[in-house]
């Protein structure tokens, strides 16, 4: 190597650092031509076994998400003077959330996450598990990040694994619960739909935040230990351009809580 190439690269290497770390080591790709679903488990994320205590996606599952999710690269890659993504390298990233086993035994998973732009990423909404039958496996929502830790958009509120949820013209009436064709259930309780968004934010916390189709947002308490409902929200429709557009929610607008 030359001498001004080594010199070019102590040059760089902060900027690197502050627009997004070091690469991950794995290898996430985009979707093939004509690829139609997910592959799951990802192995960089453990199951976790019904009982949760919760029938939405629990938070171990999502720490562990968050975890493995904001190492890849470009998932914190962010313009620290506008605070907006940098095409090119800011990225988001969908990974697919389902339930797989039966009624007596079922486990929360996620499949290996797409890599998309970075404004957006599309999930699968169908997944091959390694472990188990497609009659035993059931996707409730996806989960996803924010390189420059925004709050969920109308796009992101918008998007739901069936065709008979239409956000555009209203929200649902109850936390719809997939179906393969049957129902998912655990010891006949059942398994609540709802997406996540995991994202860090400049001074290097994280906040982890789950949706439901009924519109409400939650963001998880360390301090109080729970899930803590932000606000209910409904997506706006967007128009040309086609930039990400904030829902309309109950409280005038979303607000984090600080811990």
């Amino acid at each position: 190597m030359a001498c001004s190439d080594r010199i070019l690269l102590v040059v760089l290497a902060p900027v690197l650092l502050l627009l997004g770390g070091c690469a991950a080591s794995t290898q996430v790709g985009m979707p093939a031509a004509g690829m139609t679903h997910a592959r799951g488990p990802w192995a960089e994320v453990p199951a976790v076994e019904m009982p949760t205590g919760d029938n939405s996606i629990p938070i171990s599952l999502l720490r562990d998400v968050a975890e493995a999710l904001l190492k890849l690269p470009g998932a914190k890659a962010c313009d620290p003077a506008t605070r907006r993504p940098i095409q090119g390298l800011s990225t988001e990233y969908c990974s697919t959330v389902y339930v797989a086993g039966g009624r007596d035994s079922l486990s929360w998973r996620v499949a290996s996450p797409v890599r998309g732009s970075h404004e957006a990423c599309r999930p699968f909404f169908e997944v091959e598990d390694e472990d188990f039958a497609p009659s035993e496996v059931w996707v409730v929502g996806y989960v996803h990040n924010h390189p420059c830790a925004a709050l969920p958009s109308s796009q992101d509120l918008g998007v739901w694994p069936t065709d008979a949820f239409k956000p555009f013209v209203a929200m649902a009436e109850v936390r719809l619960i997939p179906g393969n064709p049957a129902p998912a259930l655990f010891k006949g309780a059942a398994i609540e739909m709802a997406s996540a968004l995991v994202a860090e934010q400049p001074d290097g916390t994280r906040f982890i935040l789950r949706y439901f189709p009924t519109g409400e947002v939650q963001q998880w308490s360390e301090a109080r230990a729970r899930w803590v409902t932000l606000g209910t929200c409904s997506p706006i429709r967007p128009r040309p351009p086609f930039k990400s557009v904030m829902p309309q929610c109950s409280a005038g607008g979303l607000r984090l809580i600080e811990e």
